[in-house]
């Protein structure tokens, strides 16, 4: 926006302020007697001196002082103030952009909080809206952002805390805050944490009843920045038992990763699943220092970030630390689905090149990192032609070849998608939680011990029965994969030092890093 014009409405209001000014100045000032008497009602010259009754209207002075009264018109004065203020008002609002709501007062904007309109509870009203850009610059003072905070933890009659409608009024201003450095006794971070989070499991809409049932788990929270919890998932009890059952999976979540992808978990065949199919989680959260995110931004990565370190140093608090607080969630059951017989396929030639192409950007490394390591794929070749019909479920192994030629597993993960072109493009591909030997991996980039370094890649049944699963989830017709592939191939292991922001993983195992199984195998 040029100079002018952002000064243009201000200059034109103005001028226009200070002729309304000397309007109703002239209307309240104006109009004195000058020392000459006058009808005080009608404005008519008194005839003689000592006459006291006007003869054009019949008012009579009470004294003579009052024939020489200056006359206050106060209907053109009140004309001139509203012109005055509505005047002022235009030109704030256009000033503000057309905002209407930029005029109004903090309080009475978060009072009408409840009633802001929302499109179909997914899109931020215009009242939140307003409220998040002053709480973007830093307009609202320490009351009005405790009273906002109060209202949006407790919720309204239409949209309880969690749900869609609580998401779309409210999720914009929770966003708008914790993307600022909240710290632990912030009287804002307690607010955040009482927000239970949302937990989503989405299961295939088809699949055998007998069948163990892959499902991914998805967390929407509302926590500070930082934030990192344990989830225990179980089946939600009865009330009739006292104990309550053991977890189906147990894994750890951090809100602050490079990438926002579900978790995978197997679930019990459907045929044993409860009558209600609510899953309960039980979750314990803990709240890192704001100045653990400083250092991770700049490439340091603090020991909250160490996936179950066996010692956490006092600044980070334990898992208990907090109170535990539950979430719930109704899982739909599938349909029963005959799957296809999906044949082992070991491919070719061609088939080989173009899984080793999927990996050929290898394993890369920040520096000042616990956890530094992380592999690289790309999944856009597979989804050639060459692999359609195709169930992909890969195990990727990192391997380093002793001088004694003995060859040990250093990292292990678990990558699985379907092959060629789905329905709406490229299939998303997932991946677990991987197994990793943290200093043993440092040695791939260390070229002086002796021992060289290959990846192996080795189809797996199970994990192309997760790539199936992921077909019907994304909308694909699981009839035309007949086949996965069952091959395995090397390739030498490309490493790479990152410069770039460093990958913070999503979820992590709360027991600590796991190691692969070590198998020496003679050459």
């Amino acid at each position: 926006m040029s100079s002018w014009a952002a000064w243009e409405p201000w200059i034109i209001g103005g001028f226009i302020a200070l002729i309304l000014i000397g309007f109703i100045t002239r209307a309240l000032f104006g109009d004195r007697a000058r020392g000459q008497p006058r009808c005080f009602r009608c404005g008519h010259a008194f005839g003689h001196e000592d006459n006291m009754t006007c003869t054009e209207c019949g008012w009579t002075a009470r004294n003579s002082q009052q024939r020489l009264k200056t006359r206050r018109h106060w209907r053109k004065a009140t004309l001139g103030a509203i012109l005055l203020f509505s005047s002022a008002a235009l030109v704030r609002l256009n000033a503000a952009g057309g905002n209407p709501m930029f005029l109004v007062p903090d309080r009475i904007l978060i009072m009408l909080l409840p009633l802001d309109p929302t499109a179909d509870a997914t899109m931020q009203g215009p009242l939140a809206e307003e409220l998040r850009r002053r709480l973007l610059i830093e307009e609202l003072d320490a009351g009005d952002v405790a009273a906002l905070f109060d209202r949006i933890a407790s919720g309204d009659a239409w949209a309880s805390p969690g749900s869609d409608a609580w998401q779309a009024r409210y999720g914009g201003l929770v966003d708008a805050w914790r993307s600022r450095l909240v710290r632990p006794g912030d009287p804002e971070a307690a607010v955040l944490l009482s927000i239970p989070p949302r937990i989503d499991i989405e299961v295939p809409s088809e699949w055998p009843l007998d069948l163990v049932v892959p499902a991914e788990l998805n967390v929407q929270d509302w926590w500070p920045i930082g934030t990192e919890c344990v989830l225990d998932l179980r089946w939600r009890a009865d009330g009739t038992d006292e104990t309550p059952p053991p977890p189906i999976a147990t894994v750890g979540y951090r809100n602050r990763a490079s990438v926002g992808r579900p978790h995978a978990i197997q679930l019990p065949p459907v045929d044993q699943w409860p009558k209600d199919a609510t899953m309960e989680a039980t979750i314990r959260a803990r709240f890192v220092d704001a100045e653990a995110l400083l250092l991770a931004d700049a490439g340091i990565e603090s020991s909250s970030d160490l996936e179950g370190a066996r010692e956490t140093p006092p600044a980070i608090p334990p898992f208990a630390s907090m109170p535990a607080v539950r979430s719930t969630t109704i899982i739909l059951r599938p349909v029963d689905l005959a799957l296809p017989d999906a044949a082992a396929w070991p491919g070719d030639d061609a088939t080989d090149e173009a899984i080793r192409e999927i990996f050929a950007p290898g394993l890369r490394r920040w520096e000042k990192m616990r956890r530094p390591f992380a592999i690289r794929f790309d999944f856009r070749r597979a989804a050639d032609q060459q692999f359609d019909a195709t169930l992909l479920g890969f195990v990727v192994e990192i391997i380093e070849r002793m001088p004694n030629g003995t060859e040990a597993v250093r990292r292990r993960s678990r990558i699985w998608m379907p092959g060629g072109m789905g329905p709406n493009g490229n299939w998303r591909s997932r991946w677990g939680i991987s197994e990793e030997e943290i200093d043993a991996l440092a040695r791939a980039f260390d070229p002086t011990p002796g021992s060289s370094w290959f990846m192996r890649i080795t189809g797996d049944a199970d994990l192309a029965r997760l790539a199936m699963a992921a077909v019907v989830q994304q909308g694909g017709d699981p009839a035309i994969f007949t086949r996965w592939w069952s091959g395995q191939v090397t390739r030498s292991l490309r490493t790479t030092e990152e410069t770039r922001r460093p990958f913070i993983r999503r979820w992590f195992h709360p027991d600590g890093v796991r190691k692969p199984d070590v198998t020496d195998q003679p050459r």
